[in-house]
């Protein structure tokens, strides 16, 4: 049985990676300091651990392998890009901490996801110095840039997903895959009202783009907007072959200005893909959707089914935490179906290296 430890363990990616696979494996031990997302852990695993702060964690246990996403805010260009050199008290820095407690318990494997802008020239020496302390420790690197929407989840994310593994066993990434859903797929059937913009505000917005003197200029290239105020869709890229590939097409934003377009209340049509999912913090931060001609934001469940959880797993977390830590959590989780593909090159059914 493969015994896991999930630092920075979030809503349990790893766990449920693995349970997906039916590999047999124990949790033996979770270390997540954010007290709403332990909640949700263990209303989905059945387990009753508490918050951990990984500064202080010093346990002598037996590990196979070992999963962590450490933080990413500040190598994300959607941060301030404090950086994560160590000892710099940032909160990406605390991937120096994982490679404190491997030196420790020595597991088989070590799976590190974060942003890609960790490749970066500003951020780079910290991920070199990461492989360079694991390979000084005995293991070898294996990296590469993984986009969700090439395992079967319709979300542009991509992420660095580095595999280590004590001694010298090769290891190849996943192939990709051909996406078959679009964001309207993992839309819910029914929506409560809660999640749609007022009248009021949808007529404003319509009016806004019936004037033609209002058009919005900040708007992305290429983008048009008819008459009657509903927009055009983004011109998608086509395939070599002439196949459709999906894109994420922003319509437009809800805060837009002739002179600016704002994040928060974009629009986006929901026959390509989601865009990557943040945290979703403060006003408007979860991706809008067009439906019957009036706008509304993403549901939590809609955003855990493109973080490749079930309904089955929303609904026990839902039980335990509001909306806003719900949406928090979907964005700091991974990509279980990237897992998922991983994990099957990584091990067979027994959990051994293959």
């Amino acid at each position: 049985m493969l015994k896991v430890l999930e630092l920075f363990g979030g809503i349990g990616a790893c766990s449920n990676a693995l349970k997906r696979l039916n590999i047999p494996f124990e949790i033996v031990d979770y270390v997540e300091i954010d007290k709403y997302t332990v909640k949700s852990f263990n209303a989905i695993y059945g387990t009753n651990f508490e918050p951990q702060d990984i500064t202080t964690w010093d346990k002598d246990i037996e590990v196979d392998l070992i999963m962590h996403g450490s933080p990413c805010q500040d190598f994300s260009l959607a941060g301030k890009q404090a950086g994560g050199d160590e000892g710099s008290g940032t909160r990406s820095s605390l991937m120096y901490e994982t490679l404190r407690i491997v030196e420790k318990l020595r597991p088989k494997y070590v799976v590190w996801e974060n942003v890609k802008n960790v490749l970066s020239e500003k951020h780079r020496h910290n991920f070199d110095n990461y492989l360079a302390k694991m390979e000084c420790l005995g293991y070898t690197n294996y990296y590469q840039v993984l986009n969700a929407k090439d395992y079967g989840i319709p979300q542009n994310r991509e992420r660095v997903f580095t595999v280590s593994i004590l001694g010298n066993e090769s290891f190849e990434f996943p192939p990709k895959q051909e996406l078959k859903l679009k964001l309207k797929d993992m839309l819910e059937d029914e929506v409560d009202e809660k999640y749609y913009l007022s009248d009021e505000i949808t007529n404003r917005i319509k009016y806004k783009f019936n004037n033609e003197n209002d058009i919005l200029g900040g708007m992305q290239e290429h983008q048009s907007i008819k008459k009657d105020g509903i927009c055009t869709t983004l011109t998608s890229s086509m395939g070599t072959g002439g196949g459709y590939v999906p894109m994420v097409s922003r319509k437009y934003g809800i805060f837009d200005t002739e002179k600016s377009t704002h994040q928060a209340g974009s629009v986006y049509d929901d026959n390509g893909l989601s865009p990557t999912l943040d945290t979703m913090q403060g006003g408007w931060r979860q991706p809008c959707i067009e439906n019957n001609l009036k706008i509304r934001k993403l549901t939590p469940k809609e955003c855990w089914r493109l973080m490749g959880f079930d309904d089955e797993d929303f609904e026990k977390a839902e039980q335990v935490n509001s909306d806003t830590q719900l949406y928090k959590q979907a964005g700091n989780s991974i990509v279980v179906n990237v897992l998922v593909e991983i994990f099957k090159n990584l091990f067979d059914k027994e959990g051994e290296i293959k």
